[in-house]
């Protein structure tokens, strides 16, 4: 008895132990990133204000430039230190941004004598960070010059602040128009291309890597390609040409540019999809066709009767998916799209947090998103039960 219940826990631990990674792995790159930005949502966080006065300087290349201080030179310290002005060489010369506070600090403990000393024994000609620098002749106050940077609690106001922005709103709407047509056209298309290669005799396999390809193939050389593709001298505007149409500027214009991408994304995503509705259509029983083709029904009427009622599953899951997908479609935007106006929400978060620094805002932005993703997901769960029932 107890031997197999120690073999259980070995076993059980085991499991464990090797699960251990990718439990890690989801903890730290996942939950806890979800966490804090929950956290980050509600305070005025700027990651740029913790590099801010960060700077690498050689003191004494300084004060022999900005001050014609030869360190050489220099033979009574005490009465260069008691005379010169450190906060106006910190705050003028080396453009180090001080508050009234920590000039006051800087003036009052700031120990100049130990700092005239080191420059003159040769301590101070390398390059070294000038916050800590300083910090090293304030004794015991260099916390109080220096506090680390902790984020104000802002509470909703970066939640009261998305409704009179109005890129927000640009962008939102950007995306739910890029969902509508991309989910709907790509739907289509994937179930036509599913019951294409389902109907084929020969060369099934060639006809899904044919399409295929494109949805497992880095979004980033997509991009590039299509980049190529939409430039007002690319490959479109040249084959349009010779039709006798003029050229257009897909990517610039705010009435193409959209659109162009939507193209893009449809072509890699149908292939993908494809392999959804084909393994449904694997599913279907035989004697449904068998018994429509004796009865005379024709085709247009099997693939609405049989096929794709019995496809709604499949169709609910690449709705909700591509759905998910194009709400948190970036990099096809980053690459090709210059015009703000016609940027979705996930680039409009990436904009804000890392162009402009509000990494608050941004991640109040990114929690509405998952809030919009969220109520999705459970939309997807209730209505594909409902459809196996």
């Amino acid at each position: 008895m107890r031997s197999g219940l120690r073999t259980r826990l070995q076993e059980a631990l085991y499991g464990y132990l090797f699960t251990l990674p990718v439990i890690v792995g989801v903890l730290v790159f996942t939950i806890i990133p979800i966490f804090r930005t929950f956290y980050f949502s509600a305070t005025d966080y700027n990651p740029l204000e913790t590099q801010k006065n960060r700077m690498t300087v050689n003191i004494q290349d300084e004060l022999l430039l900005n001050r014609d201080l030869d360190a050489q030179q220099i033979t009574d310290i005490q009465s260069l230190a008691a005379s010169f002005d450190m906060v106006s060489f910190l705050a003028d010369d080396l453009l180090l941004e001080l508050t009234d506070s920590q000039k006051k600090l800087i003036e009052t403990h700031f120990n100049k004598t130990a700092f005239f000393t080191d420059l003159v024994q040769g301590k101070l000609n390398e390059n070294r960070d000038l916050q800590s620098l300083i910090a090293t002749y304030m004794g015991s106050h260099a916390k109080e010059l220096f506090p680390a940077y902790r984020p104000i609690f802002t509470g909703i106001k970066n939640y009261y602040r998305m409704i009179g922005d109005q890129y927000f709103w640009i962008s939102l709407w950007n995306a739910v128009q890029f969902a509508l047509v991309v989910v709907t056209l790509q739907t289509i298309l994937a179930i036509l291309l599913a019951v294409a290669a389902n109907s084929m005799t020969g060369g099934v396999q060639i006809f899904k890597i044919i399409y295929f390809i494109p949805s497992i193939t880095s979004s980033s050389a997509i991009s590039m390609i299509f980049l190529m593709i939409y430039f007002k001298t690319g490959l479109l505007n040249q084959l349009l040409g010779t039709f006798g149409f003029e050229p257009v500027d897909w990517l610039n214009n705010p009435a193409t540019a959209l659109p162009a991408v939507m193209a893009m994304n449809i072509w890699t995503t149908a292939g993908y999809f494809m392999i959804t509705f084909l393994a449904g259509l694997k599913g279907i029983p035989a004697e449904l066709y068998e018994s429509a083709e004796i009865e005379g029904a024709p085709a247009g009427t099997v693939f609405w009767k049989i096929t794709v009622p019995l496809l709604r599953p499949q169709v609910l899951y690449v709705i909700v998916m591509g759905t998910i997908g194009c709400l948190q479609v970036f990099d096809q935007i980053y690459y090709l799209i210059p015009n703000l106006r016609n940027r979705t929400i996930a680039y409009y978060i990436y904009h804000v947090g890392f162009k402009y620094g509000e990494m608050g805002y941004a991640s109040a932005i990114a929690v509405v998103l998952f809030a919009i993703i969220l109520a999705i997901t459970m939309l997807q769960r209730r209505f594909i039960k409902e459809s196996l029932v």
